[in-house]
């Protein structure tokens, strides 16, 4: 018997939900709540609802975007970031998080999907140590 993935069980949820609203939606995903309890995938629902939120974001060609820098980033900066990576991944819409974490000094990180950018000066210290420590 094949193995039920949930990345299968966000796909079936998104047929099933497809272009419904009101009474119908509501129905289709008690439905689909269900099904994970009958299979005893509730531990899964977190696994369910990323690949269920992948596809969406496929489908509406949806960007997410997590920033982190140091000092909160202007408002300016962040629209134009989001234009930059809206252009670069052909994106319809950018969807982006950003947050404040002071121990990295100065710069931004950003994570799109699996890729990072981390141009943070946390980041160049630790290459640069590394640089020194392979030059002995």
């Amino acid at each position: 018997m094949a193995k039920i993935s949930p990345k299968n069980i966000g796909e079936a949820i998104y047929r099933a939900t497809e272009g419904k609203s009101g009474n119908d939606l509501s129905v289709a995903l008690k439905r689909s709540a269900q099904i994970l309890r009958d299979k005893r995938m509730l531990g899964k629902s977190r696994e369910v609802l990323s690949a269920l939120q992948d596809i969406v974001d496929k489908n509406t060609g949806t960007v997410r975007m997590k920033v982190t820098t140091a000092k909160v980033m202007p408002i300016g900066e962040r629209k134009k970031l989001e234009g930059e990576i809206k252009q670069k991944y052909k994106a319809q819409k950018v969807v982006s998080e950003f947050f404040e974490k002071a121990e990295l000094l100065g710069g931004v990180r950003v994570e799109v999907g699996d890729e990072v950018l981390d141009n943070t000066y946390r980041n160049k210290l630790r290459q640069l140590e590394q640089f020194l420590i392979q030059g002995k």
